[in-house]
């Protein structure tokens, strides 16, 4: 029975020290092989989060962009418009305009997709269906 098990588990006593040595320095550049990717693939997803919510943060202000300049056609037709809610892409934007009817007003959009809010404020003066933009920054 003894001479059995030591022939099934000839393999696992290694005579050459050598080899012993050599399977063992094996085992630790894999190890370190196993880390080092695994760093790679953490950071490589960072990297991936980070450039999403880039883009998505950019698409937000072009959502409200594209609501402030909504305003501001509706303003060159209605003077006393004063604002409302709007759909852009799969952004929705809160539109308020203040100091109507409009001689000299402020409109403000605030679009929010996601998780991301921005909002932008313009000054204008309108005259007519003449629409001046004498400011616009995103707050």
């Amino acid at each position: 029975m003894k001479n059995l098990f030591k022939q099934l588990f000839a393999f696992l006593w290694i005579k050459n020290q050598q080899g012993a040595v050599a399977l063992l320095v094996l085992l630790i550049l894999s190890a370190l092989a196993m880390v080092i990717m695994s760093g790679v693939v953490f950071m490589g997803m960072g990297d991936l989060e980070l450039g999403f919510s880039q883009q998505s943060g950019g698409d937000v202000v072009l959502s409200a962009e594209s609501c402030v300049e909504e305003a501001l056609i509706r303003l060159s037709r209605n003077a006393s418009y004063s604002g409302g809610s709007l759909t852009v892409g799969q952004s929705t934007c809160t539109i308020s305009v203040t100091g109507t009817p409009c001689g000299t007003c402020t409109v403000t959009a605030e679009a929010t997709a996601n998780r991301y809010t921005r909002k932008i404020q313009a000054g204008v003066i309108v005259a007519g269906s003449a629409v001046d933009l004498t400011s616009w920054e995103e707050i």
